[in-house]
């Protein structure tokens, strides 16, 4: 028993890891002002809310270089790619299953036919495209769009929206209110006002 326990710990200890390092790090050694840092945040939990398995990273990219020289917006991209890791190799499975039944209910209230997979087919579909990393991007991408819009469908696309649209748009304001506070004890530990770290400190993207 205390072998298990030991083992579970290890496990636990490693995830707990993975999640600092992925997720909290990036905000902890960011020197962005905090308006980028926000949009990051909420752009990068929305893109890691949706069902794109495997390419989340290179949409926060594509996103990231389309809104900053066409669109003249910017967001912190680090951040932004941190925060498409809410979607990794713990949590894919449920959420996007999470995802499907929940757009498979509203597709059906909304009187369309049932066309539910199981659990398993699901499992499996998702098992062999997160399994094709070695095949390139653009073959990952087709592979997975083929998977996203032909065995899955629209319900699991619509699914995704009902928790990457609210989540995101509520990663906005916590990340500002989460940064200030954060900052404000960073200048207090220095000796600073806040402006005055801000003024030493803080830099463009």
């Amino acid at each position: 028993m205390s072998k298990k326990m030991s083992v579970t710990r290890r496990i636990w200890q490693g995830f707990k890891g993975k999640v600092y390092i992925h997720l909290v790090l990036p905000f902890q050694e960011s020197h962005a002002p905090i308006w980028h840092i926000a949009r990051g945040t909420a752009i990068g939990l929305f893109i890691g809310l949706t069902p794109t398995v495997g390419v989340q990273m290179y949409i926060a990219a594509l996103v990231w270089g389309i809104s900053r020289y066409v669109f003249g917006f910017r967001f912190n991209l680090p951040i932004a790619v941190a925060m498409v890791w809410i979607s990794n190799p713990v949590t894919f499975l449920p959420m996007y299953y999470g995802y499907l039944v929940t757009g498979h209910w509203i597709m059906v209230n909304l009187g369309h036919p049932d066309h539910l997979m199981t659990f398993e087919t699901f499992r499996h579909s998702i098992e062999a495209l997160s399994a094709g990393g070695e095949t390139g991007f653009f073959a990952q991408l087709v592979n997975g769009l083929y998977i996203l819009v032909i065995e899955f469908g629209w319900p699991m696309v619509l699914g995704s929206l009902v928790y990457a649209i609210p989540l995101g748009m509520l990663g906005y304001p916590l990340a500002i209110y989460t940064m200030i506070r954060y900052r404000h004890h960073l200048a207090e530990n220095s000796g600073m006002s806040y402006q005055e770290w801000k003024q030493r400190y803080v830099t463009m993207d």
